[in-house]
């Protein structure tokens, strides 16, 4: 995702100066906490709403009853990827142990909002979601095998709406609060906030004070405020800048509706 989603910042617990600020410094302290705390965090966190057309994956009927790819090998079997791993089946589709019919929605998935085919919203009590991000059909039938691409409104029409991500933290709006305070003091004038200057080294009276770099602060992903930044630490140890992917050729990728 290009920006967070979901995320409402409590207003902060001890900020002193928060009341008087004007609404719009409030607001605007808010969001760029909510950003800089979303990418600090490996950009993980928060619930984005997103409609996909995904092409329905379907096993085949165990036996030779219905396959693909019968013809060129030989009537015998074929050889497959899926989920990782190789498989020689009598049918294209998956063997045993797995869904006879599922569709993999990009993950994590929080919660399905709505499924609907050829534009009737399909019973919500006849899918489930496993891993959090296989979209699996129960009750006997199954997903369009080919997803219409071509119209919006055709019989083979699947859409499917969810929420993307994880939920996010208490303790990290919390944190995310005391940030967008500090920010509201930068916005005002003659207040001090904590927020590192570029200041390296302060040499007053006779005694010289070495600081640490800022830039270094935030290359780290860090804000130097010590009860932000062990929030940061505990979700993201290893200064993750983004959620790991995998990438297989095997795994379709639903086509996601960006407009309108």
């Amino acid at each position: 995702m290009a920006a967070p989603c979901g995320w409402t910042i409590p207003d902060p617990i001890c900020c002193d100066t928060w009341s008087g600020l004007d609404p719009a410094v409030q607001v605007a302290s808010k969001e760029f906490a909510a950003l800089f705390m979303w990418a600090a965090t490996g950009r993980m966190y928060g619930l984005c709403d997103v409609t996909v057309r995904p092409c329905g994956l379907k096993r085949c009927q165990d036996g030779l009853g219905e396959f693909w790819g019968y013809d060129w090998s030989g009537g015998t079997w074929v050889p497959y990827i899926f989920n990782g791993t190789w498989f020689n089946c009598a049918c294209a589709g998956i063997c045993c142990c797995d869904p006879r019919c599922q569709l993999r929605l990009m993950g994590p998935v929080d919660s399905v909002t709505q499924v609907t085919i050829g534009g009737v919203v399909v019973d919500p009590g006849t899918y489930r979601v496993d891993d959090n991000h296989w979209l699996v059909r129960t009750g006997g039938e199954c997903w369009p095998v080919c997803a219409d691409m071509d119209t919006d409104d055709g019989a083979n029409v699947l859409v499917v709406t969810y929420k993307r991500g994880d939920p996010i933290p208490t303790p990290l709006l919390t944190a995310s609060s005391t940030l967008a305070c500090e920010f509201g003091k930068a916005c005002t004038p003659g207040a001090e906030c904590r927020l590192s200057s570029r200041v390296t080294s302060l040499a007053r009276n006779g005694i010289t004070i070495d600081m640490l770099d800022p830039t270094e602060i935030l290359e780290g992903g860090l804000t130097g405020m010590w009860e932000v930044d062990m929030v940061i630490t505990a979700l993201n140890p290893y200064r993750l800048k983004q959620r790991l992917r995998i990438y297989a050729p095997e795994l379709n990728v639903p086509r996601t509706v960006t407009s309108p």
